[in-house]
């Protein structure tokens, strides 16, 4: 699903050069690769910390390396206290540790996610890319979550020359068992006593009907509500749009990056923008500027959730 392990390595920018980011960031994930390989991700951390003190920070991890991830972030809690960590699993165990390539990941991946429990870390996910090979199994995943007692998010395999550095993966058949099993997993969110799992049960509905992914896309506020910065300091809209807005490294503000009239080449291109695209971060953005459609979405599936056989 995923090339980046396979590209050459490249020049990483350095922690200082983060200070250049904006204020007006709430949410970060700071993702690979392995974040957790950069041997300076506490100091990258401490200067995100100067300049949003009060963000939330998410680290995406393959939950490989416990020896690496724990004492890392129990670091970086010491000076910063809102913190998330989403841990991949793909399937059962054999089915991750075949899609990972690493025998014996799935079940290093659970001992990341238990040790991270024992030690005080409450916002945890279990986060799933669906792909055509392991979507039969996403009940399984959402169960396994369950009974960790973490949270379950869900996405889907894209394509980025940008990010995920693959071209060639292809859309989930989202025809009998596969269907079903998503709708049971969105039924089960929505009947949750959680607003969280409300709205992830919106974003799990936008990968299973086109109508919703439509509607955003003539909403979408890539560049605006939400970017993509690469480990050079390369600055593009989001994760799969292929237009680089500037270098962070290059630049003495972050405002400098938009000057020129590059800010309205950024917006009238992601307004032209024809990628199927649907990820957390322009789900969240969907929601808090429109939470009135939102919010009806929710509110009529969770009434129909409760009177599903399901329940």
């Amino acid at each position: 699903m995923c090339n980046i392990w396979a590209n050459p390595e490249r020049d990483e920018i350095l922690p200082e050069e983060y200070l250049k980011l904006p204020a007006s960031l709430k949410t970060i994930n700071v993702t690979g690769g392995e974040p957790f390989l950069r041997k300076d991700i506490v100091e990258v951390v401490r200067s995100i910390d100067s300049i949003v003190p009060r963000s939330r920070i998410v680290f995406s991890t393959n939950g490989l390396r416990t020896d690496l991830i724990v004492p890392s972030l129990l670091k970086i809690r010491e000076f910063h206290r809102r913190l998330g960590v989403g841990i991949s699993i793909d399937g059962t165990k054999d089915t991750h540790d075949r899609i990972r390539g690493v025998p014996g990941i799935f079940d290093s991946a659970i001992t990341t996610v238990k040790s991270l429990r024992e030690n005080g870390f409450g916002d945890l996910r279990i986060g799933m890319t669906l792909t055509r090979d392991n979507i039969s199994e996403a009940v399984k995943v959402y169960q396994l979550s369950r009974s960790l007692g973490v949270e379950f998010t869900t996405t889907v395999a894209h394509n980025s020359e940008i990010y995920f550095q693959k071209t060639d993966n292809v859309g989930l058949d989202l025809t009998g068992p596969a269907m079903s099993s998503l709708t049971e997993i969105i039924e089960s969110l929505l009947r949750s006593g959680s607003p969280k799992d409300w709205f992830r049960g919106y974003h799990l509905n936008g990968i299973v009907d086109p109508k919703i992914r439509r509607e955003f896309a003539s909403r979408c506020e890539a560049g605006r509500r939400y970017f993509f910065m690469s480990p050079n300091g390369d600055v593009y809209p989001c994760m799969v749009m292929n237009m680089r807005i500037g270098n962070i490294s290059k630049v003495d503000r972050w405002d400098d990056l938009f000057s020129g009239g590059r800010g309205s080449d950024v917006a009238e291109a992601v307004q032209t923008c024809k990628e199927d695209c649907w990820m957390v971060c322009n789900t969240r953005s969907l929601i808090i500027s429109h939470p009135f459609k939102a919010g009806a979405w929710v509110t009529k599936n969770k009434i129909r959730a409760h009177m599903s056989p399901h329940s």
